[in-house]
């Protein structure tokens, strides 16, 4: 193997590690649209549907916030301030981007509970259930899309989760990968400037 062929095989296992260290933007996980005889009235009953629908025990879940698309704001009555969410609606009102970033809050966020209040005036009601992956319980890293079907509108979206903070080990294993990834850069300056010479 020459010089130039063990330079680039060191330089590829470190970006190799770099690349663990960096996150890409991941999709929320489909639980499905909900298409239920009875209209879930208030914050409360839409918990406990999640709660029961998901196998959670009663109250395990805490309700964060929501935006309600009808007056374009956050009720901000929840245990999280409108300030961590960000909630865009778009394609005429079937569609939506939302974002978060809980890392302040103490909270993380574990369901995106969608309504469409305005098609549903006698039932059935229609609603779409998202459940966060593990690595945007605290970041959405980005915006994620939402629908209900991609043809009613989405008239409110609700955010529940559990307490939480962003765990300290996280930035000791990154901090730990981004120096291994340079000692390894460093090694083949090394090992390369060795053999030059």
């Amino acid at each position: 193997m020459g010089k130039i062929n063990k330079l680039l095989l060191a330089l590829a296992v470190a970006s190799a590690f770099t690349g663990m260290v960096c996150k890409t933007s991941a999709s929320l996980i489909d639980l499905g649209e909900r298409d239920l005889a009875t209209r879930l009235n208030g914050v409360g009953a839409a918990q406990a549907y999640i709660e029961a629908a998901q196998g959670l025990p009663p109250g395990s879940l805490t309700y964060l916030n929501s935006f309600d698309d009808d007056t374009n704001i956050f009720a901000n009555n929840g245990a999280v301030d409108s300030s961590h969410f960000d909630v865009s609606i778009i394609d005429g009102g079937v569609n939506g981007e939302i974002s978060w970033n809980l890392a302040t809050a103490g909270f993380q966020l574990s369901y995106v509970f969608l309504k469409d209040g305005r098609n549903s005036k006698t039932g059935p009601y229609l609603y779409h259930l998202y459940g966060v992956t593990p690595d945007e319980v605290f970041n959405s890293n980005g915006d994620q899309f939402v629908t209900i079907n991609g043809i009613r509108d989405i008239t409110y979206i609700s955010f529940f989760g559990v307490p939480g903070s962003p765990s300290v080990p996280e930035g000791g294993t990154t901090l730990f990968l981004t120096g291994l990834a340079l000692c390894a850069l460093e090694f083949a300056r090394r090992t390369f400037l060795r053999r030059s010479a």
